[in-house]
């Protein structure tokens, strides 16, 4: 019966270490991509509002900047596409000669510098958190919802919902000259509004207020009220009746829709791409969030969402699951972790000999008794381990002058291996004879895997669950019989039939935890 592996105590790694780890090819396509890297990296700081002042200064730019691109990119686009070429070559102008004058040195002086490469890593690391994060908040569900992967009667709810929204998108995408009926709108001239002669309504609305004054105002007011009354009507009053012609005179009209009401067809696929790009631009910035705590707390707008929720996805659990106002939603975590599930597959072979049957004896070039899909040598079930747990220290891309400590742990899900295609054998049922047990190689291969960190190794025999596995004809215990080559694999044993093999799984995951400001 296998055992689960004991805990190995975890093993710091350097940035010397890392490095001496990675194959030249890969420094080599990490030394290349490291601009594009550095470019994502300070995209993704913008978006979350992360890095300090000068970084939140860049993001409101950036804001002003998207919204300027979805009201006069089309005209920019069609009447002069030269400005875009023209602004990058003035930016990099401006930057080449910012450089110049604070001393900085430039990207081209950096390439495959120890420290572009060690800044490649650390914004790496950041971005792929923030993609892991999106992947499991965003994504995955997303695609479990259109994949009709989710319980319930999510992806109808949805289906639902898409159907009853429509004609609602319809009315407020079509433009009105596309309407069956006409829209009725109506327009008020404000010449009519003021009565036609605005200059003499103004005049006489003027001597009125003079009338009134001297016959019944005037003679209980102070003298001081008096001046001011009269400065009034020399410097104020004037001004105010020529800016009234102006307005009667100026074809000015106010147009009231009356039906149908904003937004029915009044928006576009450019308004769409405004409230959207804003709302996603700024998710992340203090005052949204300050925003999102305080609805949060009304008891209506928790209903509310709940109530969507459960409408759309059909499950009163995710509905539930929504964090409390006494939780806060956007507060960044100390410590994240992320569990990646693996399968891990060995394959199990044997020849069968004249009086001695199936045995685990095989030639000397062929494949060995336990091997991967490559037919690499590989421990056997009762002796196979999982790679010990690593714990990288990297500079921390949040907190300056700090590390992040970023910790691998390989952790078993099944308690046994069990065979592919049988319900029942597994590796505690399994009790291997004397001619199945381990040959020197594969012990030597089990002692390195226990001594030696060997990351890129477990790829040989390990997917991700979520991939499907390769499908096998096999017999009740799961056995696959071939000819003398190891050739024309089938379920079917008989003559002609000198090899065999079967499959054993065993699932596992990764878990990935990351330590801010260590």
């Amino acid at each position: 019966m296998s055992q689960p592996s004991a805990v190995k105590p975890a093993r710091t790694l350097s940035f010397v270490d890392i490095v001496e780890r990675m194959p030249p090819s890969m420094i080599q396509l990490l030394t290349v991509l490291a601009p594009a890297i550095h470019v994502m990296h300070h995209a993704l700081l913008l978006v979350t509002w992360r890095g300090g002042y000068a970084m939140r200064v860049q993001s409101w730019i950036l804001l002003v900047a998207y919204v300027q691109l979805c009201l006069y990119g089309y005209e920019v686009l069609r009447y002069a596409p030269q400005l875009l070429v023209l602004a990058l070559l003035a930016y990099t102008w401006l930057h080449r000669s910012c450089a110049r004058i604070t001393g900085h040195r430039r990207a081209s002086d950096e390439r495959g510098s120890p420290e572009q490469l060690r800044r490649a890593l650390v914004e790496l690391a950041d971005v792929s958190d923030f993609v892991v994060a999106m992947h499991e908040c965003f994504v995955q569900p997303i695609y479990d919802v259109l994949t009709w992967q989710v319980p319930g009667y999510g992806p109808v709810h949805l289906v639902l919902f898409l159907l009853v929204t429509w004609p609602v998108w319809l009315l407020c995408m079509l433009p009105s000259h596309m309407w069956l009926t006409h829209i009725y709108s109506t327009r008020t001239d404000l010449m009519e509004w003021l009565g036609g002669a605005p200059t003499a309504w103004a005049h006489r609305a003027w001597a009125a207020s003079l009338a009134l004054w001297d016959a019944r105002i005037a003679p209980h007011v102070p003298s001081l009220c008096f001046t001011a009354a009269a400065w009034l009507q020399t410097h104020v009053v004037p001004h105010l009746v020529r800016a009234a012609a102006w307005l009667t005179s100026s074809p000015t009209y106010v147009s009231l829709q009356l039906w149908p009401p904003f937004p029915i067809a009044s928006l576009s696929v450019r308004h769409v791409l405004l409230f959207v790009g804003v709302l996603l631009l700024s998710w992340c910035s203090p005052w949204a969030t300050l925003l999102r705590m305080a609805l949060w707390r009304s008891a209506f707008v928790r209903h509310s969402v709940m109530w969507l929720v459960h409408a759309l996805s059909g499950s009163e659990t995710l509905a539930a699951s929504l964090p409390t106002p006494k939780a806060p939603l956007t507060s960044r975590p100390r410590t994240t972790q992320h569990e990646t599930p693996f399968v891990f597959e060995i394959y199990e072979n044997q020849r069968w000999w004249i009086g001695l049957d199936w045995t685990a004896a095989l030639l000397p070039q062929e494949r060995p008794s336990w091997s991967d899909s490559d037919n690499a040598a590989v421990a056997p079930p009762a002796s196979f381990a999982l790679p010990r747990s690593t714990s990288v220290l990297l500079p921390s891309s949040h907190t300056t002058g700090k590390s992040d400590r970023r910790t691998s742990e390989w952790r078993w899900v099944d308690t046994e291996w069990r065979v592919a295609g049988v319900v029942g054998v597994s590796s505690s049922t399994y009790t291997p004879a004397a001619s199945t047990t381990a040959t020197d190689a594969q012990r030597e291969e089990a002692r390195q895997r226990d001594s030696v960190e060997v990351p890129d190794e477990v790829r040989r025999f390990a997917r991700p669950a979520d991939l499907p596995s390769t499908s096998m004809d096999v017999d009740a215990e799961g056995w696959q019989y071939g000819d003398n080559a190891w050739d024309k694999f089938s379920k079917q044993n008989g003559m002609g039939r000198y090899t065999r093999r079967r499959r054993w799984l065993r699932k596992a995951v990764l878990v990935q935890t990351v330590e801010y400001g260590v």
